[in-house]
């Protein structure tokens, strides 16, 4: 039984719910003014942005007020279902009418529901009750360092110990690419944050740094050549790599062989020879997918992001208009409803009221504005994770941190598109960039998670 009482809206987190709200009615007032239209400036106007955006917030209150109303139990309880569910509707997507090239969309009448917007919800759910099911076993305990990545080497029967949690994150990244929505696949890759944090992946944020170092320059070099210095042999960009590669092999075995005791040399050298090989077949794999996979506007986005082209007029344009908007605002901006290139009438921005509608609050505010922004976001970010680190659930802190992790992904990659760091791959801003489907589920992922969190100091016998 219960030893404390159960009340709706008891021990809620306002602060967090604050936070909420204020991004809400930023967001809606900065997608008003980027599409403003004097024939239609009514603010409720269902026909224009704005007016469906607060339809949509409407529709997320109303379910956040029956999130309230469940139990965590319950909660805890289906998660798997309400994993079911939507993995269910991404393979019912796939049926669909593309859109824009991918398969992403339900449509009704003039009204598009992304249903991998709320498989992020399914995700963060199902994680957390796995994670939270083998936290609480002795098998579990047993493992100890042991569930984490030794070695690259390890990561293969690291899969294999942890097929569950594999199966979780693997099933929707498989059918994302499927639509194809690579944007969405690279924010379930978030999740790896978590596993790090809850001991399932020691190493895995250092192997993944080198991966990514390793992807970044085989894209830089993919389609170049080189000549061998003091030869006239000349050397693909994807050769010159594993060249390097095992050049690099060989120092750390110098390494392991001058200063590492004789009994500890056989396991680091598999660890070297098993890290060898993965990094030469990822450079491969990087090379075959750049070469035969990508789709040409991808392949642009990435060239354009690393500098191989410079195209400032033509495939660079969006990325260009979207820095001059940001930096024309100058440090306190040019005032609501005063933008000169990312509003609706001139349209130099393009997408200036989802992808890049950072580039409208930019301008209209300058610096401060956009400090201002930035500071909001850094805040639910740290609240997210303090409400993580307070919680005696194991399963309420691993979904925690697995919000905070979509939440930081999102604010991270839509601002860097704005400003150039980051390739566009069209994630939204939360509760800034239109779209019902992204704000029904960010709203709903803050609810759930001040509902769980609300529910901490209820003791269970």
């Amino acid at each position: 039984m219960r030893t404390q009482e159960n009340k709706i809206f008891a021990n809620i987190d306002w602060a967090l719910l604050g936070v909420y709200f204020v991004l809400v009615l930023l967001g809606i007032s900065n997608i008003y003014s980027s599409v403003y239209n004097p024939e239609r400036p009514g603010l409720f106007d269902l026909n224009t942005e704005h007016g469906k955006q607060i339809m949509w917030l409407g529709i997320a209150l109303f379910l956040g007020i029956i999130v309230f109303f469940l139990e965590s139990n319950f909660i805890r309880k289906y998660a798997y279902w309400f994993y079911g569910f939507t993995m269910l509707l991404l393979i019912a997507v796939l049926f669909t009418t593309p859109i824009h090239g991918a398969k992403s969309w339900f449509g009704f009448g003039g009204v598009g529901i992304q249903p991998s917007e709320f498989a992020k919800v399914g995700v963060a759910l199902a994680l957390a009750r796995f994670i939270d099911q083998n936290s609480s076993s002795k098998e579990r305990k047993k493992m100890g360092k042991n569930a984490g990545i030794s070695s690259l080497w390890g990561i293969i029967p690291f899969i294999a110990k942890n097929k569950g949690t594999a199966l979780i994150l693997g099933i929707p990244c498989v059918l994302v690419l499927m639509q194809p929505d690579a944007g969405t696949f690279i924010i379930f890759t978030s999740f790896l944050l978590v596993l790090y944090r809850e001991g399932y992946a020691g190493n895995i944020l250092l192997f993944l740094v080198i991966s990514v170092i390793i992807a970044v320059l085989t894209l830089l070099v993919a389609d170049s050549n080189f000549m061998l210095p003091f030869t006239k042999m000349q050397l693909s960009g994807k050769t010159g790599i594993i060249i390097a590669l095992i050049f690099i092999t060989g120092a750390f075995a110098f390494v392991i062989k001058s200063f590492v005791m004789r009994r500890n040399r056989k396991s680091l050298y598999r660890s070297l020879f098993g890290s060898f090989i993965i990094a030469v077949v990822f450079v491969n794999f990087v090379e075959i997918g750049y070469t035969n996979i990508l789709q040409s506007h991808q392949k642009v986005r990435i060239d354009l992001l690393l500098g191989k082209i410079d195209d400032p007029d033509g495939e660079g344009y969006n990325i260009n208009r979207a820095k001059a908007a940001i930096g024309s605002g100058g440090f306190i901006g040019k005032g609501y409803r005063s933008a000169t290139l990312a509003n609706a009438s001139q349209r130099h921005v393009p997408m200036q009221s989802t992808d890049f509608i950072f580039c409208t609050w930019s301008e209209e505010r300058g610096f401060l504005g956009s400090f201002v922004l930035v500071g909001l976001y850094t805040f639910l970010l740290l609240k997210m994770v303090v409400i993580a680190e307070r919680q005696r659930s194991i399963f309420t802190r691993v979904y925690a941190y697995c919000v905070a992790s979509i939440f930081f992904y999102h604010f991270m990659i839509n601002v860097g598109m704005a400003i150039g760091l980051a390739p566009v791959i069209g994630i939204p801003l939360p509760f800034f960039s239109y779209g019902g489907s992204s704000m029904m589920s960010f709203s709903v992922l803050i609810f759930i998670l001040l509902k769980l969190d609300s529910e901490r100091k209820i003791v269970l016998q």
